[in-house]
C-alpha cells in the first residue's frame, strides 16, 4: 500500500514538473537544463507508461479483447500520439522533411530497440505477428518506390497508405475471434489514472521533442537529420519504455503488438494525415527509406525464425 501511495505522489509530482517545463519554457531559456529536463521527461514516461499499461489491461479485459489487440490498438496508439501531433504540426507548417524524418527515425529506432530487447525477454509469440511484419515491409517498399518518382508528396498519395491501414484493421479484426482474452492486471487503477497517464506521456514527449530542437539549434544540425536522429530518438521513447515494461511482466503479445502496431500506424495513418494536411517531402530521406526496408526485412525474418 505504501508503495502505491509513493507511486501516486511521484505521478503527480512529475506531472507538475512537466507542466512547468512546458508552460515556462525553462529548457529554452536555460539551455543547460535540457539534460535534466529530458531526464524528468523519461522518468515521467516510464511511470505514466507503467500505470497506463495496467489501465489498458483492465480495459481490454472489460471489453473482452485479446492481449494482442490491447498492444496494437490501445497501447500502440497511445504511444504514437506525440509523433502524430508532431508530424501533423510540421506538415501543417510546411516542414515536410522534418515530418517524414521524424516518422522514419522513430520507427527505425523503435525497431532497433525491439531487436535488442525481445530476444532477451522472449522469442515465443513473435510468429503471431507475421502478417503485421509483412504489411510493414510492403508499406516500406511502396514508400521507396514512391520516393523514386516524387520528392514533394501530393495529398492523394495519403490514400494509398490509408488503404493499407484499413486492410490491416480488417485482418486483425478477423483474427481476434481466435485470440485469448487478456487477463486483468493486479493493480486496479481507475480509468482517470489512465487518462492522466496519456496526458503525462504527451506533455513529456512534447518536452523531449522541444529539447531535440534546442540541441539541433545548438549544434547546427540540418532539418532532416535533426528530425531523423533527435526527434526520432525522443519520439520513440514511449514505445520503447512501454515495450520494456510489458516484456518484464511477461505480456509478450502486448509488448510485440505495441511495436508492430505503432510502426504501422506511423507508416500509414501518420503519413496519410501529414500528406493530407500539408507539405510532406522525401527530400534527403533516401538513407532512412532504405534503412527502414532493411529493418522491415529483419522483422519478417524474426517472425519466421522465432517460433
Amino acid at each position: 500500500m505504501l508503495k502505491k501511495y509513493f507511486l501516486y505522489f511521484a505521478f503527480f509530482l512529475l506531472l507538475i514538473l512537466d507542466l512547468l517545463i512546458l508552460f515556462y519554457n525553462i529548457t529554452e531559456k536555460y539551455k543547460i537544463l535540457v539534460i535534466p529536463g529530458v531526464t524528468v521527461s523519461i522518468i515521467s514516461i516510464f511511470i505514466a507508461g507503467d500505470i497506463f499499461l495496467d489501465v489498458s489491461y483492465k480495459f481490454g479485459n472489460n471489453i473482452s479483447i485479446s492481449s494482442k489487440s490491447v498492444g496494437l490498438f490501445i497501447v500502440g496508439f497511445a504511444s504514437i500520439i506525440d509523433e502524430l501531433s508532431m508530424s501533423i504540426i510540421a506538415a501543417f507548417e510546411n516542414l515536410g522533411s522534418i515530418s517524414f524524418g521524424a516518422i522514419q527515425g522513430s520507427n527505425i529506432i523503435t525497431l532497433i530497440a525491439f531487436f535488442i530487447i525481445i530476444p532477451i525477454f522472449y522469442r515465443k509469440g513473435i510468429k503471431n505477428f507475421r502478417i503485421d511484419s509483412y504489411l510493414i515491409l510492403i508499406t516500406s517498399i511502396i514508400i521507396y518506390i514512391l520516393s523514386l518518382f516524387i520528392i514533394k508528396i501530393p495529398f492523394y498519395i495519403g490514400f494509398i497508405t490509408l488503404f493499407i491501414f484499413i486492410f490491416y484493421i480488417l485482418i486483425i479484426n478477423k483474427q481476434e475471434a481466435n485470440e485469448k482474452i487478456i487477463e486483468k492486471s493486479d493493480n486496479d487503477y481507475s480509468y482517470y489514472y489512465g487518462l492522466f497517464s496519456v496526458i503525462i506521456i504527451i506533455i513529456a514527449s512534447y518536452n523531449m521533442v522541444n529539447s531535440a530542437y534546442i540541441i539541433a539549434d545548438v549544434f547546427k544540425i540540418n532539418s532532416f537529420l535533426s528530425s531523423f536522429f533527435l526527434l526520432g530518438f525522443f519520439g520513440s521513447m514511449p514505445e520503447i519504455v512501454m515495450m520494456v515494461i510489458a516484456a518484464k511482466r511477461n505480456r509478450e503479445d502486448v509488448s510485440i503488438g505495441l511495436i508492430t502496431g505503432s510502426t504501422l500506424y506511423k507508416e500509414t495513418v501518420v503519413f496519410s494525415l501529414a500528406a493530407f494536411i500539408g507539405t510532406l517531402t522525401f527530400y534527403n530521406s533516401f538513407f532512412s527509406i532504405i534503412t527502414m526496408i532493411i529493418f522491415s526485412v529483419l522483422l519478417v525474418i524474426y517472425t519466421v525464425l522465432f517460433r
